[in-house]
């Protein structure tokens, strides 16, 4: 005969049991920071993450018809972000796809995106016209105070400092909701730069800032930069020289006021990570140089996980200025190339745009350049893909400078997507000389539409002076 308690309790236990081990949602955590008096804009798109407001400001650009529009908050948990915009948002395109944010539709001028981790997106209505950008960041920890030791501390406001210096072990915050209109020059040892406020250059006419650089950092060791915005520079926007052990991570930077107002210029910088990040400029989105006549090789260089976007130049421009001896051990890999330029350009032309241009020059050895992951997205219009090319390359005090070589790089994964149109993605190989030569390239899973690359493709050029190139489907 059956136990009546033990059979009540078993009962119990299978009811109580399935529901122990469902897990609770997740607590959803926002934080937002208003904009000072004066620099929210409205009009455009309007946001709220979770119900809660988010101020939308507006970036510079002489292209697109003009100013666009970006907002930034932080988040754990579950992420619900309304965005109401002006005009409509039929056509709405979410980019990049990589982060997983969902797409709701609530009417023809409002939507909702639904994010479960951080993510740095542009939200597109009518393709590269006035976007809106938008950070969704994890939330912030270990922030500093006011008055704490060796910390420059910015709250939320309007400031114009002129130049900011820092020097070692020294930390310069720039709070949530804070402005900075102004330049940091950092030189030393141990030096961080981050918060969540925005570093903006719209105050200084091109190359004529506080400064040389809204961020110049040079003989810097042990740099930390992360989770800031740069705005409308008015020159380069963020550069190490002769620096070496720096991480940057998570800045977004909203540029294309002008041209020279590449993303990141790494002269002359040993291991160095990029990461996280998200550049919007007019000219190039990272430059590796070797200038002023530092030793220092450019080495020992990571950049993962970032987007890109370049209005007229180039997204890799490796090589340009080469007064180093050496460039090597380059590695990219997962990115996404949102936009690349407008201008489409002959592989023969000095000033031609590409998505990866490695152009050694000086008699300099490049070597060990390396990308994976590239996904590159194609509003039908065509473009270099690669430009592997020595070259002579006439700049400053030298006019008749020698090529240098190209060594050993590789090429996986890169898929182009997006509207075929009249895109053709020229991979193009060309040495200068027998001594000033391009070898050992490797391809493999290079795809355009979903067609492998192969090569005999009619997009593969290999000119003169090039040896032992492969593919690999």
């Amino acid at each position: 005969m059956s136990n009546p308690v033990a059979t009540v309790r078993s009962l119990v236990l299978s009811l109580v049991l399935p529901l122990a081990s469902v897990p609770s949602p997740a607590r959803a955590d926002v934080t937002t920071y208003p904009a000072p008096p004066g620099e929210a804009i409205t009009g455009d798109y309007a946001v709220t993450v979770n119900g809660k407001p988010v101020d939308v400001y507006a970036a510079q650009s002489q292209y697109f018809e003009g100013d666009y529009s970006f907002a930034s908050f932080d988040f754990s948990g579950k992420a619900a972000v309304r965005v109401t915009s002006a005009l409509p948002l039929d056509n709405v395109q979410i980019q990049p796809a990589r982060f997983g944010v969902r797409l709701e539709r609530n009417g023809p001028k409002e939507i909702t995106l639904v994010a479960d981790a951080p993510f740095r997106i542009s939200v597109e209505r009518n393709g590269r016209i006035k976007p809106l950008l938008l950070f969704g960041n994890a939330i912030e920890t270990g922030a500093p105070k006011p008055g704490d030791p060796n910390v420059v501390y910015f709250p939320a406001g309007v400031h114009r400092p002129g130049k900011i210096s820092l020097t070692d072990n020294q930390t310069l915050y720039l709070a949530g909701g804070a402005v900075v209109k102004g330049c940091v020059v950092a030189k030393g040892k141990n030096i961080t730069i981050r918060g969540r406020g925005i570093l903006a250059g719209e105050e200084s006419p091109r190359f004529k800032g506080p400064g040389r650089y809204p961020l110049d950092c040079r003989d810097c060791q042990d740099l930390s930069v992360r989770d800031i915005i740069i705005r409308n520079p008015w020159s380069w926007t963020f550069v190490t020289w002769n620096c070496e052990r720096v991480a940057i991570d998570n800045v977004k930077i909203c540029g294309s006021r002008m041209i020279n107002d590449d993303a990141l210029d790494l002269v002359n910088t040993q291991h160095a990570t990029v990461r996280n990040c998200f550049f919007r400029t007019q000219d190039d989105c990272i430059a590796i140089k070797g200038l002023a006549k530092m030793t220092r090789p450019c080495e020992d260089i990571l950049i993962e996980d970032c987007v890109f976007w370049t209005d007229v130049a180039n997204i890799f421009r490796i090589g340009y200025e080469c007064e180093t001896e050496g460039m090597r051990n380059i590695r990219a890999r997962n990115i996404d190339v949102l936009h690349y330029s407008k201008n489409v350009k002959l592989p023969t032309q000095y000033w031609a745009n590409a998505i990866i241009w490695l152009q050694p020059n000086q008699n300099m050895m490049m070597e060990d350049c390396h990308f994976d992951g590239l996904r590159i997205h194609s509003s039908g219009q065509d473009t270099i893909v690669l430009m592997a090319k020595p070259m002579r390359c006439t700049y400053g005090p030298f006019k008749k400078p020698e090529p240098g070589m190209l060594r050993n790089c590789s090429f996986k994964n890169i898929q182009v997507t997006g509207e075929p149109g009249d895109f053709r993605g020229l991979l193009y190989m060309l040495g200068d000389s027998e001594k000033h030569n391009v070898s050992g390239l490797s391809f493999e899973r290079i795809t355009y539409f979903g067609k492998p690359i192969v090569r005999d493709s009619p997009c593969v050029q290999v000119g003169p002076f090039v040896s032992e190139i492969t593919f690999r489907k």
